[in-house]
């Protein structure tokens, strides 16, 4: 099978239960409602610690640890853009100033 014709598909595929829980389920209410909200986040956090660690538990990758700092800094806008481009902007200069 063509490999771009699975990528298609498995994003279609996401999207579609994606768009129909939306439109199908009602939005969940009191304190459920709270963790939902909330859970993007700790996820987030979890995939970063992941990517600043490597088996040794120490910080592998500079430019990376950049971006973390920089999206945090900027989380204060609630953002997402903002918090994507100031991840971006650090991560690109720590890259240029240390080198790849």
């Amino acid at each position: 099978m063509n490999i771009w014709l699975l990528l298609v598909a498995a994003g279609a595929i996401t999207y579609a239960s994606r768009v129909a829980t939306t439109a199908v389920l009602p939005a969940p209410e009191g304190r459920l409602g709270v963790i939902i909200e909330r859970l993007p986040a700790p996820l987030f956090a979890a995939l970063a610690a992941v990517a600043l660690t490597d088996s040794a538990a120490g910080i592998d990758d500079w430019p990376v640890l950049a971006a973390v700092v920089g999206a945090l800094a900027a989380v204060r806008t609630r953002s997402m853009f903002l918090i994507l481009a100031a991840g971006l902007v650090s991560h690109a200069s720590v890259s240029w100033l240390v080198g790849p």
